[in-house]
Formats: structure tokens, C-alpha cells, sequence
């Protein structure tokens, strides 16, 4: 048998280079594209997490107004009387049902919605988050309704509110590593 060779002429070495060349643009648009990409997501990440800070911040300071509501009612009134003063004082975009008060703070395209319920009067510190929930403006519009059916359906269970961690004792501790422990054997 007679081995023949294999001859590369003088047009392959340019068609290599132009294919290598094509490659490598190829690869340069695709990086450029995922770089453009990469930044329009910073930016974007950028600006909600302002727009989240922004609207905490209003948060915040509209539970110190409140706070300053409830230190002056408290100052004047008791039980129910204190309750009603909170209910006739009570700042702008706020509202009351039964011993919570509840608003929102709305930004372009985020929305924070706020509750907190009131201690007794002269109680320190005068209120306890129970809503915090930040969401896309739009489909929160009837998100107050679904938290008071949360609220009634929990109020129906007959429970304070508290995590139940008071019951928890050591007994229960041990019960829960021992059932690790039979996992781990099977």
C-alpha cells in the first residue's frame, strides 16, 4: 500500500484564520451583550433596593409620629379612653381596627404594607410589628382585606399570638435529637 499525502494549500491557512476570526467576533459580541445585560440588572437591583430603603425609612418614621400620638394619649387616658384618643389623633394614611393600626407607604413601583399592634397604655415600647410586607404596588391593592382575614382566622383559633417557645421544654428537646439519631442509623 502506498500512503498518500496530504497536501494543505495556501488558501486552507486563510480559511482557518477567517474562522478563528469569525469565532472570536462571535465570542466578543456575546460577552458585550452579556456585560450590557449584567449592568442593566446592577442598576435595576440598584434602584429597588433605594426604593426599599426609601420606603422602610418612611416606615419608620411614620410609626415615630405615631409613637408620639400614643405617648400623649397614653400620658391622658386609659383602656378603652386611651384607645379612642389614639383612634381621633392618628396621622394622616392611617387607620385603626380594634387595637391595631395599619397603613402603607407606597413608592413607583413597590409598596410596604405596615401594622403594629398597640400595648396598654404607658406600656414601653408602645407597639409590636404584626405587618410587614413589601410587594409590587399593583397587586397589593386588596392585600389589607386578605390580612384581616389572616387576623380573624387566627383570632379564631383562640391563640394570644405568642410562638408557643414558653411550652417548649427539655423533654421535647431530647425526643426530637433521639428521632435524628434513628434517621441516621437506617
Amino acid at each position: 500500500m502506498k500512503k498518500q499525502k496530504i497536501a494543505v494549500g495556501p488558501g486552507a491557512s486563510s480559511l482557518m484564520l477567517i474562522a478563528v476570526v469569525l469565532s472570536l467576533t462571535v465570542l466578543t459580541v456575546l460577552t458585550m451583550i452579556s456585560a450590557r445585560n449584567d449592568a442593566s440588572l446592577s442598576h435595576r437591583s440598584v434602584e429597588t433596593r433605594q426604593q426599599v430603603y426609601e420606603l422602610s425609612s418612611n416606615a419608620e418614621r411614620s410609626l415615630a409620629k405615631l409613637d408620639h400620638v400614643l405617648a400623649k394619649a397614653g400620658a391622658e387616658n386609659a383602656g378603652e379612653a386611651y384607645l379612642e384618643a389614639v383612634r381621633a389623633a392618628l396621622p394622616e394614611g392611617m387607620r385603626m381596627e380594634g387595637n391595631q393600626v395599619l397603613w402603607e407607604e407606597k413608592g413607583s413601583d413597590r409598596q410596604l404594607e405596615c401594622g403594629v399592634k398597640l400595648k396598654e397604655a404607658g406600656a414601653f415600647p408602645r407597639t409590636e410589628w404584626v405587618l410587614h410586607r413589601l410587594g409590587e404596588a399593583d397587586i397589593w391593592e386588596d392585600s389589607f382585606d386578605d390580612f384581616n382575614d389572616l387576623r380573624d382566622d387566627f383570632s379564631e383559633d383562640g391563640s394570644s399570638g405568642e410562638t408557643g417557645a414558653e411550652d417548649f421544654d427539655e423533654a421535647d428537646e431530647s425526643d426530637l435529637f433521639r428521632a435524628d439519631d434513628e434517621d441516621d442509623t437506617l
